[in-house]
C-alpha cells in the first residue's frame, strides 16, 4: 500500500494549459499539453522551479478536464499568457501519498486513497493534484514517482 499522510501544504506556482482526455487517451494529452507549456517556458526564459505537475478539478468517469503543466517561482507567473495560464495549487489540509510505478497504477492508488478517506470519516474536494518527481524518458517505469495531493473538504 502506497504510504498516505494527512498534512498541511503551502501554494505552489505553476504554469499551465488547460486540457481533456478519456482515461485512454490522457497520457497522449497531458504529453501534448505539458509540451505546450515546456515550448513557452524555453522561448520566454522560465525554467522551472519543481517538477511537472497535473491538476484535476473534473472527477468526470469519461473525458476530464485537466490542468497540465510546471511548478515555477511566484515571479514567474507573470509570464504567463496566450494558451499557458497561471495559478497556485490550494494550500490547506491534503492527503499526501507517494505512487511508486507506473503511471498505469495510479488507478489502484487512488483507489486506496478513497479507502482512507472512507476509514477515516473524511471528506476530499478538488483539486487533485499530481507532481511527477521523475521523467518517464530517464527512468525504467517502475521507478517512477507519482506525489499525489487530495485536497479535503
Amino acid at each position: 500500500m502506497n504510504d498516505m499522510k494527512i498534512q498541511v501544504v503551502e501554494k505552489i506556482p505553476y504554469l499551465y494549459v488547460e486540457g481533456r482526455g478519456a482515461k485512454e487517451t490522457m497520457g497522449d494529452a497531458m504529453g501534448s499539453a505539458l509540451g505546450e507549456v515546456w515550448s513557452f517556458m524555453e522561448h520566454h526564459g522560465v525554467a522551472p522551479a519543481g517538477g511537472a505537475l497535473s491538476a484535476y478539478y473534473d472527477y468526470s468517469e469519461g473525458d476530464m478536464n485537466f490542468r497540465a503543466g510546471f511548478i515555477v517561482t511566484n515571479e514567474d507567473l507573470a509570464a504567463a499568457q496566450g494558451n499557458v495560464k497561471s495559478d497556485l495549487t490550494p494550500g490547506g489540509r491534503v492527503i499526501r501519498m507517494i505512487h511508486r510505478g507506473p503511471y498505469s497504477g495510479l488507478e489502484a492508488a487512488y483507489g486506496q486513497m478513497m479507502q482512507f478517506l472512507q476509514e477515516n470519516e473524511l471528506a476530499f474536494s478538488p483539486p487533485t493534484i499530481e507532481i511527477y518527481l521523475n521523467d518517464p524518458s530517464q527512468v525504467p517505469e517502475d521507478q517512477l514517482l507519482t506525489e499525489i495531493y487530495q485536497s479535503l473538504g
